[in-house]
């Protein structure tokens, strides 16, 4: 800009000195020079003004230059507190929610009397240590919404009654019969609990039903437990 306005004053500079240099060599008038020094100051004036307006408007551009730095910044610092306060909140709210188990039996479980609870004594996942495999339930560690699902596989010709309970009182009931083929069967059950602190979870064989015949569990076919909590 500053160069732009150097070029314009140096060129009518020039032609200033042009027409003084006309005037000195007798080629006008007195009434012409007095007309041409009368023009080259109102030039003067005019690029004076034009000057000064050009000033101002770098001033002016340098100040909202300022301003708009000074925004990004302040804008700039809001979004690192923002992102910094969201990934502390995540970890804190991934930290409350770190509660998932797996776990499956290792091997066959043979007539299972009614009432009985299902032990899965092989614990491939357990975060939050709210699984035993010694007893067979899944201990809630504090309140919250979970997950649970269960998959039991029996032997031809079997049928066997399954339940999840919490606290002994059942939520979800599934049946595994395979008693008219000649084949296994599997049976997955899923139920969704709102549990208090300390709450009880465990998969049972009906406590009214009769079973007949074996659950299985081998490295081809589990029978399994797992739950997580969802909030």
């Amino acid at each position: 800009m500053e160069s732009r306005i150097l070029f314009v004053v140096c060129l009518c500079f020039g032609a200033l000195l042009a027409d003084a240099t006309t005037i000195a060599d007798g080629e006008t008038t007195s009434q012409e020079s007095g007309d041409l020094i009368g023009q080259m100051l109102k030039m003067i004036q005019r690029l004076e003004d034009r000057v000064k307006e050009l000033e101002a408007d770098v001033i002016n551009g340098q100040k909202e230059r300022a301003e708009l730095q000074t925004r990004v910044q302040d804008v700039s610092v809001k979004c690192e507190f923002r992102i910094t306060e969201h990934k502390g909140l995540s970890k804190r709210q991934v930290g409350a929610h770190q509660n998932a188990f797996y776990a499956y039996m290792s091997t066959n479980l043979q007539y299972p009397h009614p009432d009985r609870t299902f032990i899965f004594d092989t614990v491939r996942t357990n975060v939050g240590s709210g699984y035993s495999n010694a007893t067979g339930i899944f201990t809630a560690p504090r309140d919250g919404t979970f997950v649970f699902t269960w998959t039991v596989i029996v032997d031809a010709t079997s049928y066997v009654f399954s339940e999840l309970t919490v606290n002994s009182v059942a939520l979800g009931n599934v049946i595994s019969d395979s008693q008219e083929q000649n084949e296994y069967h599997t049976t997955t059950g899923v139920a969704v609990a709102q549990l208090s602190q300390g709450d009880a979870v465990r998969v049972r064989s009906h406590p009214k039903v009769n079973i007949h015949g074996s659950v299985l569990s081998s490295t081809t076919h589990r029978t399994s437990f797992s739950g997580w909590q969802l909030y």
